[in-house]
């Protein structure tokens, strides 16, 4: 009986660089988007994606090795003729000495070539913690643009804001910063309903 020696079809240092090409492809998703891509086109002229990722999970660390953003979708489609991504039911989290503070979620998103922007779009919701001086915070939006290098955000939308019984809304808009000593610009008209006020109160001035 003669026996035969299979040849692999692939190569374990073939299936080495598959790895280590699918792990530089997934850093690069946050971080930065570089290289000498080509617009892709199908045959009808339409943009098309060159690859999509489902189930993503992308978390930056700080200098220390603590948790400082971590970014999940349901799916992410790349585009290779400016390096931006969309995704699909995105959830942006941002951390402060490792622990929780601020939740982002909408049904879409879209993000610039280096992370730097990400585009919220339809039933956006922002979501502060509760701390040990205030209660949580829920701000909601249709659409709501993100800075996350530097806890920044802003909309030209109708936004809700509301603090258990406290709550306000703004016609045209908002301006946040989220770090250290959050501060929030309201563009008016705002409108504010107060635990204990008898009233709302309304205003045509922007606020502060």
């Amino acid at each position: 009986m003669r026996y035969w020696r299979a040849t692999p079809l692939v190569t374990r240092r073939e299936l080495g660089l598959a790895a280590l090409l699918v792990v530089l492809g997934l850093a690069a998703l946050w971080l930065q988007w570089a290289g000498d891509a080509h617009e892709v086109l199908g045959p009808d002229g339409e943009r098309r994606p060159d690859y999509i990722v489902e189930g993503l999970s992308v978390l930056r660390l700080d200098a220390e090795g603590r948790p400082e953003r971590r970014l999940d979708a349901a799916r992410l489609r790349h585009y290779p003729d400016d390096d931006s991504s969309e995704l699909d039911e995105p959830v942006l989290q941002l951390f402060d000495d490792a622990a929780l503070r601020w939740r982002v979620r909408s049904a879409r998103a879209w993000i610039d070539a280096r992370g730097d922007e990400v585009l919220l779009e339809q039933d956006v919701r922002l979501n502060r913690m509760a701390t040990a001086q205030s209660a949580p915070t829920e701000l909601r939006t249709s659409e709501l643009l993100v800075l996350p290098k530097t806890d920044y955000v802003e909309t030209t939308h109708y936004v809700e804001v509301e603090r258990e019984h406290d709550w306000l809304s703004a016609d045209r808009g908002l301006r946040a910063w989220l770090g250290d000593g959050t501060r929030i610009q309201l563009f008016g008209p705002v409108r504010a309903r107060m635990e204990g006020a008898a009233k709302g109160r309304s205003s045509d001035d922007d606020a502060g």
